[in-house]
């Protein structure tokens, strides 16, 4: 099982938006718990919203790295990575437990969601397989992969994240 580590940038509405795109990972015991992550001082709003869904809260210091931060708190090893406003598609969760099922003891690659929303740039690196191998939102990790000078290879997986537009 996985642990859903969500970076709140901004508007409670984002939040809200990712916590109600993991329902069906809940339902399908793909997520287990999940664990909201605010720079500073929480507002009541993510805290409410946070206290909702039965997720942890985690008020960061200024300069900590909010996914080292979390895996901390985690209660699993695999961490699905988040921003608020990020939303998984229908079909989100087998792919992420088939991924995590399947990966030895000491897991060599992440498993990246394919993002919606890609530019031309972007898909292209991806495809030549030059992106970023750090850890980022939209991507399922081993908390080995939070690490210092961990560089994980990537695996794409067949899911996919898109950005919840918000006003």
């Amino acid at each position: 099982m996985i642990t859903a580590l969500i970076l709140a940038n901004g508007a409670p509405g984002a939040l809200a938006a990712t916590i109600a795109s993991l329902v069906p990972g809940v339902a399908d015991g793909a997520i287990a718990d999940a664990i909201v992550l605010v720079r500073g001082t929480p507002d009541a709003a993510h805290e409410a919203l946070a206290d909702a869904a039965g997720a942890d809260l985690v008020s960061l210091a200024p300069g900590e790295d909010p996914w080292r931060a979390g895996a901390a708190r985690a209660r699993r090893d695999w961490l699905l990575l988040l921003e608020s406003g990020d939303v998984p598609l229908e079909g989100f969760a087998r792919p992420l437990e088939r991924f995590a099922g399947s990966a030895p003891a000491a897991p060599e690659a992440l498993g990246r969601l394919r993002r919606a929303d890609a530019g031309l740039v972007a898909s292209l690196l991806a495809r030549l397989g030059m992106e970023a191998r750090r850890p980022r939102s939209g991507d399922l990790v081993h908390a080995r992969h939070l690490e210092p000078g961990a560089r994980p290879r990537i695996a794409r997986l067949a899911a996919t994240i898109a950005r919840e537009a918000m006003p």
